[in-house]
């Protein structure tokens, strides 16, 4: 049994798709929000002191550090103490962020909240450019206003038949 679809390229036009493009691209360049995605944490080698036999500190001041005395990451200290930046373990971790422009949606129309386990207050969407597609799998959390919030599901690439966008659901963390 055949199929009666109607003729394609009838009503999703290559002028509808660009106005489409350029209404959301619009949209969320007017009305979207600043969200910041959150990260594990990368380590790096102290730089502030040395590394003994076991991989840690070997409580021995770097002199030839190449960060200015008393900055962030070069503090002197007497040999055989605690390196006060790594605390003895020569791993420093620093925290990863991104930033992205996406609107956001309260209470979103289009996810089941019993499948969640989310109460319609707590629930957030996201929609922004797809360019944050990957980020967003990998975010460990995200401050969507102000509030940290974990992702629920994976994002989904949508777009009018072009996925030039990303959408993805979160719950705000009490």
């Amino acid at each position: 049994m055949g199929e009666s679809l109607p003729i394609a390229g009838k009503y999703v036009t290559d002028a509808l798709k660009a106005q489409f493009k350029d209404t959301i691209d619009q949209l969320i360049s007017d009305m979207g929000r600043v969200i910041t995605l959150y990260f594990e944490p990368t380590a790096s080698g102290c730089s502030n002191c040395g590394i003994g036999p076991n991989g840690k500190s070997n409580g021995i001041y770097n002199s030839s550090n190449p960060f200015t005395l008393n900055g962030r990451y070069n503090r002197a200290f007497p040999t055989g103490g605690i390196c006060p930046i790594c605390r003895g373990t020569n791993k420093i971790f620093t925290a990863s962020t991104q930033q992205y422009t996406a609107l956001i949606g309260r209470s979103p129309k289009d996810i089941d909240y019993e499948a969640v386990g989310g109460i319609p207050e707590n629930i957030y969407s996201t929609k922004m450019q797809v360019v944050a597609y990957e980020d967003l799998k990998r975010a460990k959390f995200a401050m969507i206003d102000g509030e940290k919030c974990v992702r629920i599901q994976d994002p989904v690439k949508t777009g009018l038949s072009d996925l030039r966008y990303t959408k993805c659901w979160w719950r705000k963390e009490d």
